[in-house]
């Protein structure tokens, strides 16, 4: 009778390990912003940048960019786009961040010849987080006006560009590493973006000043699409030692005033 039991305890525990919703991975906020191109309100309607590609380029699911997410200092990119295997031999680009307000994008990035050409221009970014999406790690660049970077492969998207770093720029040791990738994700782990399926990478985004206002950008080899989004780095948060001497300090303040009046009295 007890075996029965045990066995019949385990079909319940195996049924329901099998039927447990999956956890949702921690996006946070969305910060996508529209990239000044196209409508930015996706072929399907769908909000900013999900359902859209860059106008006259290839539709569907497995060339859309669709969201940045921030949730502290992680940085997530969402996609129906898969980041590690690209699609027909177009790769994925790398991240870059502009950290003054004077990144070039939309229409003002247009310009001549493609062909993944390496210029020197970082197209007003400032940092750019240099993927392996092979090996799953990244190491971070602070770009200045000798750094170059390699534009799209066909030039009538160069309004995607950069697409990927090139050389230059100073590594910024201790930041970078692994990140998480997950894969074949469902709507309703990345924040209700449409498609039947969707792939995300998590980045660290600690090498950034705190309170720090940054745009970000992403975009496919191809420039088939691409990816901005704007937001703001944590802002910084006592320490609970922090709270005890403030605390402290206004008891004792509280109790020199209180003397005092005993005095005047």
């Amino acid at each position: 009778m007890r075996k029965r039991i045990t066995f019949i305890w385990i079909l319940i525990l195996t049924f329901g390990t099998l039927t447990m919703d999956v956890e949702a991975i921690p996006l946070g906020r969305n910060i996508t912003m529209w990239d000044g191109v196209g409508s930015g309100s996706g072929w399907r309607g769908g909000p900013h940048e999900d359902n859209e590609v860059e106008p006259g380029n290839l539709r569907g699911q497995p060339w859309d960019l669709e969201g940045f997410f921030l949730n502290g200092w992680t940085l997530t990119m969402v996609g129906g786009f898969n980041f590690v295997t690209g699609r027909y031999g177009f790769d994925s680009g790398d991240i870059f961040i502009d950290i003054d307000g004077d990144a070039r994008f939309g229409l003002l990035n247009k310009g001549s010849g493609g062909g993944e050409a390496i210029v020197t221009d970082t197209f007003g970014y400032d940092y750019v987080l240099d993927v392996d999406f092979d090996e799953l790690t990244y190491e971070v660049y602070a770009l200045n006006n000798g750094a170059s970077s390699v534009k799209v492969h066909y030039h009538q998207n160069d309004t995607a560009n950069p697409w990927r770093y090139h050389s230059g720029g100073d590594w910024l040791q201790g930041a970078g590493g692994s990140f998480d990738y997950w894969a074949n994700l469902p709507s309703a782990e990345v924040g209700g973006l449409r498609g039947r399926r969707h792939y995300a990478a998590a980045f660290d985004l600690g090498f950034l000043d705190y309170d720090q206002m940054f745009t970000v950008h992403f975009a496919l080899e191809c420039g088939n699409d691409n990816l901005m989004g704007y937001g703001a780095s944590p802002t910084p948060t006592p320490e609970p030692g922090t709270f005890l001497l403030l605390g402290a300090g206004i008891l004792g303040m509280a109790h020199i005033r209180g003397k005092l009046k005993n005095q005047v009295r």
